[in-house]
């Protein structure tokens, strides 16, 4: 029996000090970053049943853990922890309020772009009382997808879903200008002119209107720039070439009073807003 005993205690004191040196060891180790409340996501199913079958609980309950993370610590990792959290509570609750502002807030800031877009455009069909993940979802696609035509598009969707028409000004008045900047520029003009027409009376129609007014002459402008190459065999140095070389009796005036610029292909194109200056 004592031989026993021994034996159970040399064998135990073996593994106590294996597991010394193996502790001392892993301490030593550099670790992960990974925030502890972001290690894991859990299948969806398993999120639902763990909430007994809530799925608004256990959009909650994941929600909770994205509030709770730290930012500042975070790795590119942990971003994709995030965003793949985000998506299941998109999934879960697309009407989630908290979860599309925390999405568009930090999740594209942080590379994780096409994650953003999914949840704002669930909550867009899933919230048609509001109109603020439209314009994110129109800004997503504006900034960080380089595509501000369909940019555009959403905003004035959001623009007809907004009740204040101090928002729908906003909305149009922004469309108005990625639009320029997204379609060909006759095309853009028509379009803000289509916008200006249904807008209802007052100073901001008028505004719509200048703006049409000043898309159609620089569309003018460049046809007239192609012209001239063609006749000269070179490209155009100075607006006031055209009137020059018989092609305008006198250039456009800018309703907007900016005015008109060339670029250095000798491309007609709208002039600058002063840094610090609004329109």
């Amino acid at each position: 029996m004592r031989r026993e005993t021994v034996t159970v205690f040399l064998v135990c004191t073996v593994f106590a000090v294996i597991y010394g040196f193996a502790a001392r060891h892993l301490a030593s180790m550099p670790r992960e970053t990974v925030a502890a409340e972001l290690l894991v996501t859990l299948p969806r199913f398993a999120q639902v049943t763990m909430a007994a079958g809530d799925r608004h609980l256990a959009a909650n309950l994941a929600g909770f853990r994205v509030l709770v993370a730290s930012t500042e610590r975070m790795s590119k990792e942990d971003y994709a922890v995030q965003a793949r959290l985000q998506q299941d509570i998109a999934w879960l609750n697309p009407a989630h309020e908290d979860n599309y502002y925390i999405a568009a807030s930090i999740l594209p800031w942080s590379g994780e772009v096409d994650a953003s877009q999914y949840v704002l455009k669930r909550a867009v069909g899933a919230r048609p009382f509001d109109w603020y993940p439209l314009f994110l979802y129109g800004f997503g696609l504006y900034h960080f997808k380089h595509d501000p035509a369909e940019g555009a598009r959403w905003l004035l969707v959001g623009a007809e879903r907004a009740t204040v028409p101090q928002d729908q000004w906003v909305l149009q008045n922004i469309a108005a200008k990625w639009i320029e900047k997204g379609y060909e520029t006759r095309m853009a003009a028509n379009l803000v002119e289509s916008m200006a027409s249904s807008a209802p009376s007052g100073s901001f129609k008028k505004y719509l209107h200048l703006r049409a007014v000043r898309l159609g002459d620089l569309a003018r402008l460049r046809d007239l720039a192609d012209t001239y190459a063609r006749l000269k065999g070179r490209k155009l140095s100075r607006l006031d070439d055209l009137v020059s070389a018989g092609l305008l009796e006198s250039l456009p005036r800018d309703p907007l009073g900016l005015g008109y610029d060339l670029d250095p292909e000798g491309r007609p194109i709208l002039r600058s807003i002063p840094a610090g200056s609004a329109q």
